[in-house]
């Protein structure tokens, strides 16, 4: 028996094991196979999953037809569908996309389904799934370590976490006794890699931002520092893109352009998100926008913090700041296996005490 040295290796393979113990093909969901793929959601998450407008067949299927869901299926020699991933786009972030909704039935764990729909969906990516698009992120989650040793063995890097970012959700069959909201670690892979890389980040953040650039692949970060613009030069007008979900009790804030009144927008924005009872609020920030490096420190005075970056959205890319209303963290319940993500944590922890 070959001895695999590397622990991470090792580890993944006992959890997803890259030889099914039964046929499987992976292939494009059709539309009647929806129902099947809402009955897997429910036998892995029961009624907790976050994606709550994906718990009907009709509206997997409508999502794909419009494009926003790219849908695969695993299926047996028998014809049962017994996995699903689907990759997710968004209007205001097109040149990024994200797979969601990866399970698989129960009794087939542990047989490599979940390898298989990885490996077609975004590890030999076809052309067509990917017209467009910059980047992949996945969100796995910390209250275990099965998802993060997909991730890092597909070949994904850290880039921030993101605390209690999304309500506990349960996973049937993995025990865990952790009942605080979600704390998520932010993982990205490059469709097209930048070469350079020139950014204004904040003086405060320089050397974080630029390691994780660096950490996700770009091989030279320009960090500059901007002349200070005159009133008269800062345009009139904000413009942001808003998604907020009071389910979710989460808002995200992207500042697409800086207008004159900026500060006072968002001091507004979070003073509404606070007394309406949202308890997570991120604020992005283009770092390819010198103004980022003199606002973001009047961001922080209102309790923002910072929590990572993702190229390729609407603010191109963007340094990510979170506001966490009135939510405690236990760091003791963060389960992370990379010391990458360790490095972030730790680095997290010390400016939201500053």
């Amino acid at each position: 028996m070959k001895i695999v040295k590397n622990q991470l290796l090792r580890d993944y393979l006992l959890y997803d094991s890259t030889f099914p113990k039964f046929n499987v093909t992976v292939r494009v969901m059709k539309p009647a196979e929806a129902v099947d793929v809402v009955g897997i959601i429910q036998d892995c998450y029961g009624n907790s999953y976050c994606y709550k407008e994906y718990y009907t067949p009709a509206a997997i299927v409508k999502a794909n037809e419009s494009g926003y869901l790219t849908s695969i299926v695993a299926v047996t020699d028998e014809g049962d569908i017994i996995g699903h991933m689907a990759l997710l786009r968004t209007v205001d972030d097109p040149q990024i996309v994200e797979p969601i909704i990866a399970v698989v039935k129960p009794a087939f764990r542990n047989g490599g389904v979940l390898t298989k729909l990885a490996e077609y969906l975004y590890i030999n990516r076809k052309p067509n799934l990917f017209k467009g698009v910059m980047g992949i992120y996945i969100l796995p989650v910390t209250k275990h370590l099965f998802s993060q040793k997909q991730v890092y063995f597909h070949g994904f890097k850290d880039c921030g976490i993101w605390l209690g970012y999304a309500p506990n959700v349960e996973f049937m069959e993995i025990s865990t006794e952790q009942s605080q909201r979600l704390t998520l670690v932010l993982t990205y892979m490059y469709i097209v890699k930048p070469k350079t890389l020139i950014i204004y980040p904040p003086q405060k953040h320089k050397n974080m931002v630029k390691n994780l650039f660096k950490n996700i692949g770009v091989a030279r970060v320009q960090c500059r520092i901007p002349e200070k613009k005159s009133e008269n030069d800062v345009n009139s007008q904000s413009d942001f893109r808003i998604k907020a979900d009071k389910k979710l009790r989460q808002a995200i804030v992207k500042i697409v352009r800086y207008g004159k009144k900026i500060i006072p927008e968002i001091s507004a924005m979070l003073s509404k998100f606070c007394s309406e009872k949202f308890v997570v609020i991120h604020l992005y920030l283009s770092l390819n926008d010198p103004l980022t490096y003199y606002l973001t420190p009047e961001f922080e005075k209102m309790g923002f913090f910072f929590a990572g970056i993702m190229p390729g959205t609407a603010c191109k890319d963007a340094l990510v700041l979170q506001y966490l209303n009135n939510i405690a963290i236990d760091y003791n319940k963060i389960l992370l296996i990379n010391n990458n993500a360790k490095e972030i944590l730790s680095y997290i922890k010390k400016e939201r005490i500053c």
